[in-house]
């Protein structure tokens, strides 16, 4: 008893032990029974899992709450320990009662509070918009939650569920809450922030109306602020940029409780603003005080510095009558102001009993656009923020200035620099590093003499010369028989040395050319070098012996020619290694998966001789994030440019139903990339089943009611570990959609002429990519535009069927000039109707420049998907403002541009011609620029001449899939052009375990194309303007603004289409992906020289430890299990001892005039997945490659096991693991 309060505290340090590393997103951990009498081992870990883990479910999916056992050694868990320490503190000194209780209930707040879901703020702001959502929305509506229930995010997704009594975070804080003393205003502090992540207001307006009553001073001041940020009324702009004169800007407005604003509107003297900030710099003051020459921020000197000479008269009040929403939720209107004229403006919202807040609105007649010209010049455009029409004669500003030290003078100076240019008649200006130092700081302003003004500044000048790259390169090209070696095996090697370059003749430049080989150790270390002759095709061949204690790590060759220029090599791994003896995927359902439904997956561990893992445990987890269906029609030259390089289209999101029926046109490399963060579904752990399979249930109703406009990709990363401790992991993707299906139009070409043959292509997949056969009928529409909607008008319908490939195709006349939609409805007889649809223009003499068209703000569409030298493009530019001018840069490079030519469109389209030359392979670039209702538009083409001669199509075709131990097997190769004529050249051909490929992660080749061919200009566009502005809330000093209430507050009804064209727009360019996706896992006289590889160094066949007999599936053990049954008959066993690595190395096979070649080998032994690859060579570095996978399998398997290693005085289990996949029982002794 004189000691109580010691072993209080003694039992909770005890308690708080539990929780070190298992509380919040760790208390996962709380689920275990740590052994306490012996030491733990190093732990495993998670790894790879990473991310924000929800509380804890049982097996049934619901939340696992630790309640309190009768006594420490009755726990079953690590949480019941902490609750019963807890509890042992209480009973010890009753004083610490409450003080627990309320550590308890923060720890519930922390794993089932609403907050857990504060990713999805958006999404429930979206729900209050109803006060009483039914039905499905209704179930997950915060406000509508009572105190006894819960949502919150678990470890399996997010759920609705009631907390029981004991542990009802709300009901113990409400208890304290309402006790004297001790806890009160902690416990009405956390209630009110509860309720107000509930969204239920008037409930924490009551317990915040308490805690003030309660509290005096300085701790009264937090509650009374927050009391007020409820109850009061409250405003604030959004975020607005640049608009044009003469529309009457708008700007967004927030409230909460308001019924009426006051706006106000002042003229800020910009003028006078830019004259007083270059004054001062001409000072050369001593000390630069950077408040008196900022211009990037007017509100923070109009506003907070109060610097009112700058604000010239009132031009406008109005008033606005506000209806605000009840139970104190914001809500949001847009404020149509009447300035008209261009200028910038300082606009105050009084709110009517509430808060005054401020906002800097641009409006632009004038814009000031900057890109770097090469031969280190500035381009600067002026023109029209409206029309974007250029404006001749504008008197052009540049006032420069830099910190400069002399003489080592204790401080710098400043000096500036002041002149002025006039822009020519196309509002154009051209200047050099002579004009405008690199190394000072520009201010560019623009005026007329009607008034204009504009500028841009302060900004730094960047000049870069454009150096348009030649491809011109000697590489050396290694492939070796298996990407990784043990030691004392044998590695067989081949180098081919080329020159790649574009307009190079048909020859080998280095055949008969004698080069040096070095061989370099994991060290560093010279092992040898050696002299070889290079062949006709310049390759060198040779073989190198690995001793038996070499180092281990990576090895590399360098080649070296003989005027002493090293050009390149490659690399080979040699490790002590234990292949792998099983793979593991993500397999989705077989039939497309609406959304909305559930979703069965199954992830199997399945030996490489193909049959399952049955002993093994899995962790998984499954991530969602949005998914756009991202398959193009196939090209021959997507290995260099990416699939969908040469797609016409423009996404048309404007056009009624195109999101539906259209596609989205490919990410090009020079878009900005914001990848989607994932959002985690599930993890769990679990045992895999007796097929070697674990099916994983996806509930997809919660996506479907939070993104209900998009598709959704879940992927699912496994991590199996069997018996053995080998662990292997696999990914896999499950992509969940609207539509069970997508047709896909297309045209090849990217606009007609009248007359022309349009050829129409149709395809239809499922999200999984395989085909649909179905029939439909195709429509071509004529379009016209009725107040700037489209009205559809049917010129002519045929039948479409797609055959068992999902394919179809036909040729129409193009007859009229105008603008077209294709549009193909297809029934998959399954009750399916899916429609594809394609947008696209006839041009012809009749077309008065589109004027009936619409189209995106820019476009360039060039007239083929792929041109040679000696062809011209002819580059269709439309624009969505009829008679538009368009400044068109050809061949920019790396951000640095030629000066343009400036189009002056005749209504909204025009044809614009490129020549192409030899110089321009592999693909340069064409940029336009355009200016229209006060935004810059910028769009780039990449235009696309591939090196069809530099390439071959390889074929390769194993006499079959599937072999047994030691049979005759046999690959023919074939070599064409893409056009299918037969070519000959030089073959390399290797055949080897699959299996290694995990060790290695995967192969040490490159790919033969990409290696020599996939080279590319690369250009990001540059340009800067005057339009590129924006603003936001401003609240006066020492003054209170409007705040959001809880982690929810920000979300409002009127964000939710905003964010999902956001959503769309991210999706759109990063979400591009298949459904199922893998991580994981006779020569015509001639001498072919090359080696089978049955039996290189007899091992012991590598199988999983503890693998389950397959028998124990239930028909075989029923079998096994009829005592009165004879035995089975006895099997004459064979000894499997002929075990590879590599099957087959052949490093110079020739092909014949037909472009064919043969092999043939006796399969090892190895009971596995073998890849067979085939590289090529031809004159002028004509280069290709192929593989495929053939098995080797037998049906009845006896494996020996032991340990992979072993100490002297160890007691070892040998073991043998018994398969039989026959249909008959066998004895095997």
């Amino acid at each position: 008893d004189d000691n109580r309060a010691e072993a209080a505290g003694f039992y909770l340090r005890f308690a708080q032990m539990w929780l070190e590393g298992a509380g919040g997103v760790e208390a996962w951990r709380l689920g275990a029974l740590t052994d306490l009498e012996t030491l733990p081992d190093y732990e495993q870990g998670w790894g790879y899992w990473g991310g924000t883990r929800g509380a804890p479910v049982d097996e049934d999916g619901k939340p696992i709450f630790y309640t309190v056992p009768k006594t420490f050694a009755e726990a079953a868990n690590d949480g019941q320990r902490w609750r019963w320490c807890l509890n042992q503190a209480k009973e010890i000194d009753p004083s610490l009662a409450d003080q627990i209780d309320f550590q308890f209930a923060d720890f519930l707040w922390s794993q089932f509070g609403v907050q857990t879901m504060a990713d999805y703020g958006w999404f429930f702001g979206r729900l209050e918009a109803e006060e009483r959502p039914s039905g499905e929305a209704g179930t997950w509506a915060l406000h509508l939650l009572s105190e006894d229930e819960t949502m919150a995010r678990l470890a399996d997704g997010i759920k609705r569920f009631p907390l029981p009594e004991e542990f009802n975070y709300i009901r113990i804080w409400r208890r304290l809450a309402d006790k004297e003393g001790g806890l009160q205003v902690q416990a009405l502090d956390r209630l009110a922030g509860v309720f107000e992540n509930r969204r239920q207001y008037p409930k924490a307006a009551e317990m915040l109306g308490r805690a003030v009553a309660l509290t005096v001073g300085d701790p009264q001041r937090p509650f009374r602020e927050r009391l007020q940020q409820i109850v009061g009324n409250w405003g604030r702009f959004e975020p607005v940029g640049a608009q044009p004169a003469g529309r009457g800007p708008t700007v967004e407005y927030r409230f909460r409780n308001g019924k009426k604003v006051t706006f106000t509107a002042h003229e800020i003297l910009l003028d006078k603003l830019l004259t007083d900030v270059k004054a001062y710099l001409k000072s050369s003051p001593a000390e630069l005080d950077w408040e008196k020459f900022d211009i990037s921020n007017l509100g923070y000197r109009l506003v907070e510095k109060s610097q009112t000479r700058y604000l010239g008269p009132q031009v406008a009040q109005w008033s606005m009558e506000l209806t605000p929403r009840p139970n104190y939720f914001d809500d949001r209107v847009t404020v149509t102001t009447p300035l008209q004229k261009a200028g910038v403006y300082l606009l105050r919202a009084d709110m009517d009993g509430g808060n005054m807040c401020f906002v800097i609105l641009w409006v632009a007649d004038t814009v000031i656009a900057k890109k770097p010209l090469d031969g280190s010049k500035v381009w600067l455009y002026v023109g029209d923020a409206v029309t974007g029409k250029p404006i001749p004669k504008a008197d052009v500003e540049f006032f420069g200035w830099q910190q400069e030290r002399r003489n080592n003078a204790a401080r710098p100076r400043v000096i500036s620099k002041n002149f002025a240019e006039f822009s020519d008649g196309d509002g154009q200006l051209v200047l050099g590093r002579d004009r405008l130092p690199q190394d000072y700081q520009w201010l560019i302003v623009a005026r007329t003499q009607d008034g204009r003004l504009a500028h841009l500044g302060f900004t730094g000048i960047w000049f870069g010369d454009r150096y348009d790259a030649q491809y011109q390169a000697i590489k050396t090209y290694l492939v070796t028989d298996r990407p990784i070696y043990r030691p004392a095996q044998k590695v067989f090697y081949k180098f081919w040395v080329r020159r790649a370059q574009y307009d190079m003749p048909e020859t080998s430049d280095f055949a008969g050319t004698d080069v040096l080989i070095r061989l370099m150790g994991p060290r560093g270390d010279k092992l040898w070098e050696r002299t070889a002759k290079a062949d006709e095709f310049g390759g060198v061949e040779g073989e190198w012996e690995i001793p038996a204690d070499a180092g281990l790590g990576v090895y590399r060759f360098a080649v070296q020619l003989p005027d002493g220029r090293n050009v390149g090599g490659g690399a080979f791994r040699v490790e002590e290694y234990k292949k792998p003896e099983f793979e593991v995927t993500v397999k989705a359902p077989e039939k497309p998966v609406a959304l909305g439904e559930k979703v069965t997956a199954a992830i199997e561990a399945r030996y490489y001789f193909g049959s399952p893992v049955t002993e093994a445990k899995v962790k998984y987890k499954i991530e969602r994030t949005g998914y756009t269906e991202s398959w193009y029609p196939p090209r021959p030259f997507d290995w260099l440019y990416e699939p969908g390089y040469w797609w016409f289209a423009y996404d048309y999101d404007w056009y009624p139903g195109w999101r539906s029926w259209g596609c989205l046109r490919p990410s090009p490399f020079w878009w900005p990339r914001s990848p989607q963060p994932p959002e985690l579904v599930a993890e769990q752990e679990v045992a895999v089943g007796p097929d070697g399979k674990v099916e994983v249930t996806i509930d997809t109703a919660l996506a479907k009611l939070l993104h209900p406009d998009q598709d959704h990709r879940y992927r699912i990363t496994a991590e199996v570990t069997d018996q053995s401790r080998r662990t292997i992991v696999g990914t896999g993707e499950v992509i969940v959609t609207r539509q069970p299906f997508k047709v896909y139009l297309w045209v090849d070409r990217g606009y007609y002429r009248t007359g022309d043959v349009v050829r129409v292509e149709a395809s239809a997949r499922t999200p999984d990519g395989n085909p649909v056969a179905g029939k439909g009928e195709l429509t071509l529409y004529k379009i016209r535009y009725q107040d700037g909607k489209p009205v559809e008008t049917a010129v002519r319908a045929w039948e479409m069927a797609t055959g068992e490939e999902g394919r179809a195709s036909l040729q129409i006349r193009a007859a009229e000039p105008g603008q077209y939609r294709l549009s193909l409805k297809l029934d998959d007889g399954r009750g399916h109707e899916i429609e594809g649809g394609y947008v696209f223009t006839i041009i012809g003499p009749a077309m008065a420049g589109g004027d009936d068209f619409r189209f995106n703000e820019i476009e360039l569409i060039p007239d083929k998907p792929e041109y040679q030298p000696g062809e011209t493009v002819q580059l269709q530019v439309n624009t969505d403002r009829r008679d538009s001018v368009v400044m068109l840069f050809v061949r920019p490079s790396n951000g640095v541009y030629l000066p343009p030519v400036i189009l002056r469109l005749e209504g909204k389209t025009a044809v614009f011609p490129i020549p192409v030359t030899m110089k321009d392979m592999p693909n340069f670039f064409v940029e336009a620029v355009t200016v229209s209702d006060g935004k810059l538009f910028s769009e780039v083409r990449e235009i696309v001449v591939p090196p069809e001669k530099r390439v071959f199509n390889v074929e390769v075709q194993p006499s079959k899939t599937e072999y047994l131990p030691g049979e005759k097997a046999s690959v023919k190769l074939k070599l064409t052009d893409l056009a299918g004529q037969p070519l000959s050249g030089s073959t390399i051909v290797a055949i080897y375990d699959k299996s290694v490929e995990y060790i290695s992660g995967g192969s040490n080749v490159p790919e033969i194309r990409s290696f020599f061919w996939k080279w590319r200009r690369r250009h990001h566009p540059q340009t800067e303007h005057s339009l590129d502005r924006g603003s936001w809330n401003i609240v006066p000093p020492n003054r209170p603004g409007m705040n959001d209430l809880g982690v929810f507050g920000a979300g409002v009804v009127e964000e939710v289409a905003s964010q999902r064209a956001e959503a769309l727009a991210t999706n759109g360019m990063e979400e591009r992906s298949g459904m199922i996706r893998f991580f994981g896992g006779g020569m015509g006289g001639m001498a072919p020289r090359w080696r089978a590889m049955a039996a290189p160094a007899p091992m012991a066949a590598a199988m999983a430890d503890g693998a389950m007999d397959q028998s124990l599936r239930k028909g075989d053990r029923e079998a096994l299990s009829a005592a009165e049954e004879p035995p089975a008959e006895s099997v004459e066993p064979t000894v499997r001892s002929e075990f590879a690595d590599t099957a087959l190395w052949v490093g110079t096979l020739n092909t014949a005039a037909d472009g064919t070649a043969e092999v043939s080998l006796d399969m090892p032994e190895n009971l596995t997945t073998w890849r067979v690859k085939v590289w090529a060579m031809g004159h002028g570095t004509r280069v290709g490659e192929a593989a495929a996978d053939v098995v080797t399998r037998k049906n009845l398997i006896l494996r020996l096991q032991a340990p992979r290693f072993f100490v002297q005085t160890d007691e070892v289990v040998l073991s043998a693991n018994v398969h039989n996949y026959l249909k008959s029982a066998k004895s095997v002794e």
